[in-house]
């Protein structure tokens, strides 16, 4: 990576992505461990067809990066376990060879404010890193970015608007926020020089997700639902009348593939998009679990509020529309309880 990538230029003729005459292609998943990682990597098997910058594809290659990798991972090959920003300096052609990376690899939001040092590490330079290595590859490599509502915060003289739209001005007001905006100009800036094709696509709060909580400081958004389902007791730590935008894990998912089908003039300028959500208050989340879980998985909770979290979560949006997105074809999500009902339901399957 010593090259000089301001002098790569657009790429050559021929060795656009897709452009491979076996009409196959080559993704790579980073974060692939994580919940969102596993969701999509099982839509993008090998042999799946997608579409991919327009064009009807089939995946012949799969990479999952992650620096755990499960238990009862395939042993075919597919994983590769190692941070991520080592994996791009000693490893490059993991991500040169790829047709399509997905970037969802990131520390979290509460990590992120409790230690700056770690968010700007496993975020921002490693997000940079990871544009560079794709910006010299030898083919034009299409990034799809998981970006984050967080981007939008409000300041005393500049309150956060009641309705985000397309022409929002973005002010974070977290270090994760002001991370995920500081990729999304530079992976914009890669884009418009030709040298990647950008697609970063900002995803709300996804819930409800399985699993452990986590440090995030959204994590009690699915943890108020997840805990009470499963027999166990979760705390909510803000006022039940703060208004969150949410996307269930299928929206989220059905978000990045269809982001990934959608050719560069379609897409236009090459700027972040916000994914259709779910504007839902605290107390109706806590109404859809007493409606899917009864009064029982309700009284498993406690409301002790806790004043970090409540700061951080209630200078994010309530409501956010996208015009671009509609225009786009990105489908709007489901009203919140159909997102408790399929966790529900998912506890009965396993």
């Amino acid at each position: 990576m010593a090259d000089n990538i301001a002098d790569r230029g657009r790429p050559r003729r021929g060795m656009e992505r897709g452009m491979t005459s076996t009409g196959m292609t080559s993704i790579v998943i980073t974060g692939a461990n994580g919940f969102i990682g596993r969701l999509l990597a099982a839509r993008l098997r090998v042999g799946a067809t997608v579409r991919i910058d327009g064009t009807s594809r089939t995946i012949g290659k799969r990479t999952l990066v992650d620096q755990y990798i499960p238990d009862d991972a395939a042993t075919d090959g597919e994983w590769i376990k190692g941070d991520l920003g080592a994996l791009i300096t000693d490893r490059p052609e993991i991500f040169t060879g790829a047709d399509v990376v997905v970037h969802l690899a990131s520390a979290v939001s509460g990590e992120c404010e409790a230690d700056l040092d770690l968010g700007l590490n496993a975020n921002l330079f490693t997000g940079i890193a990871l544009g560079r290595c794709l910006a010299a590859a030898p083919h034009k490599t299409m990034l799809v970015f998981s970006s984050s509502l967080a981007i939008y915060g409000g300041t005393p003289d500049m309150p956060l608007a009641e309705l985000i739209t397309d022409t929002t001005r973005p002010t974070p007001q977290n270090s994760y926020g002001a991370q995920k905006l500081m990729l999304e100009e530079f992976y914009a800036d890669l884009a418009r020089r030709g040298m990647i094709s950008s697609r970063s696509v900002r995803l709300m709060t996804v819930s409800v997700r399985p699993g452990k909580p986590n440090a995030a400081a959204s994590s009690f958004l699915s943890g108020m639902i997840r805990e009470p389902l499963q027999g166990e007791r979760a705390n909510v730590p803000v006022n039940t009348g703060l208004r969150v935008v949410l996307n269930s894990p299928t929206a989220a998912v059905d978000g990045l593939v269809h982001a990934m089908s959608i050719d560069d003039n379609s897409w236009g300028a090459p700027l972040a998009l916000n994914l259709p959500g779910i504007s839902v208050t605290v107390g109706e989340m806590v109404e859809a679990l007493r409606d899917i879980g009864g009064e029982d998985a309700v009284a498993r909770l406690s409301f002790e509020r806790n004043e970090t979290i409540e700061r951080i979560v209630s200078g994010w949006p309530t409501r956010a529309e996208s015009e671009r997105a509609a225009r786009l074809e990105f489908a709007t999500d489901r009203p919140f309880i159909e997102a408790v009902r399929d966790f529900a339901a998912s506890l009965k399957r396993n």
